[in-house]
């Protein structure tokens, strides 16, 4: 097997959101650095090697890469920069079947932190088995990653469920039709949070039951050039989930000044991987704690889905601004019920905090910012 190349970067801008004409997009996680913003998010080629269109449901088929755009107008147009991460070759390696999403943190050093999803390449009703992985970059390109991932839901089983955490038996892990009467297994999307103490958090999506999404919550420890995970907290329940059984693409924000804490989530009800997008409910939340242990609450007495929302999934807050009391964000078009927009980017938009409120620009607005 050969590594997979990807395509370059496409020239020019793209304005009012990303709608790229190459490749299908979806999920989303980002940083600001001064008057630049960074998104990343998971792509794969429209079309196959032989020229025929991939539909969008059959992406899973297909490596994966983690595509990077840059913005220097506060989201009002992004330029392509390319793959920033895909998956390896080799026998055994815990990211050589494709790469899922994660986030990306600077450190105190000026470099990166990359956490990313590695899946294995098993076998073909063994899919799905996920690994909590990290690399460091200059976030245009990796620097170095680790070849062994930081959780491994194989070698790290009984750790992970003497921690309260959901994984089917060993010989299930990672099925194609999930684990016990509910989806597959998650233990995915790596969040990187760095708290006032200089300390590296990781949240993640996890389960605690077969058809119950939760939070997973990790402490890492620096240890010369790779992080390792020093305390595995137990799963977090969030409440206002029910009819949650996955629990996806979490992301924490802090107003220092205020002392809160938001948790930006997407979440779904789905159980079988063959259920179309039509018979889902896909959902972005907000939740609010004064502590990053929590408890997590709903931003409304109403519960914690954010309105004005629907068709969006995966979305990124790409930069807070607490002072005004919003969030500058952006999230990609699930395309659900046959949108032509499904699997590319809206344009930017903000989300109020008080109340929770949002707010997309119109075509002159973004042309002006």
């Amino acid at each position: 097997m050969t590594a997979p190349i990807f395509p370059a970067p496409v020239p020019g801008l793209f304005h009012g959101g990303i709608a790229h004409p190459d490749l299908h997009l979806w999920d989303a996680w980002s940083y600001a650095e001064a008057d630049t913003l960074h998104l990343y998010c998971l792509a794969v080629e429209r079309n196959r090697p032989d020229g025929t269109p991939l539909p969008p449901a059959e992406r899973n088929n297909v490596p994966f890469h983690i595509r990077h755009f840059v913005s220097t107008d506060q989201g009002a147009s992004w330029r392509d920069e390319g793959c920033l991460l895909g998956p390896r070759c080799g026998e055994g390696l815990a990211d050589s079947r494709t790469v899922w999403s994660g986030s990306i943190e600077p450190l105190s050093d000026g470099r990166k932190l990359v956490a990313y999803t590695g899946l294995y390449d098993l076998d073909p009703e063994h899919c799905f088995v996920q690994n909590l992985m990290l690399a460091l970059s200059d976030g245009y390109a990796i620097e170095s990653r680790d070849d062994e991932p930081l959780v491994c839901p194989i070698r790290d089983w009984k750790a992970i469920t003497d921690a309260g955490y959901y994984l089917a038996a060993l010989g299930d892990i990672g099925h194609r039709e999930g684990e016990g009467g509910g989806p597959i297994m998650a233990w995915r999307d790596p969040f990187v949070f760095i708290d006032e103490d200089d300390r590296v958090h990781l949240f993640w999506s996890a389960k605690s039951g077969p058809r119950q999404g939760a939070l997973g919550h990790g402490l890492l420890r620096r240890d010369g050039e790779r992080f390792r995970l020093e305390k595995l907290y137990p799963p977090v329940t969030i409440p206002d989930g029910d009819d949650v059984t996955q629990f996806e693409l979490p992301k924490i924000y802090h107003d220092a000044r205020r002392g809160t804490y938001y948790l930006v989530s997407a979440t779904c009800n789905r159980i079988d991987e063959r259920q179309p997008d039509e018979e889902l409910s896909k959902t972005i939340r907000l939740h609010l704690s004064s502590s990053l242990d929590g408890p997590w609450r709903p931003w409304s007495p109403e519960g914690s889905a954010v309105p004005g929302l629907e068709g969006l999934f995966g979305m990124t807050v790409l930069k807070p601004d607490f002072d005004r009391e919003s969030l500058l964000c952006i999230a990609p078009y699930t395309g659900a019920g046959g949108d032509a927009r499904g699997l590319t980017f809206s344009p930017s938009f903000r989300i109020g905090l008080d109340p929770v409120r949002v707010a997309f620009p119109s075509y002159a607005e973004v042309e002006s910012r």
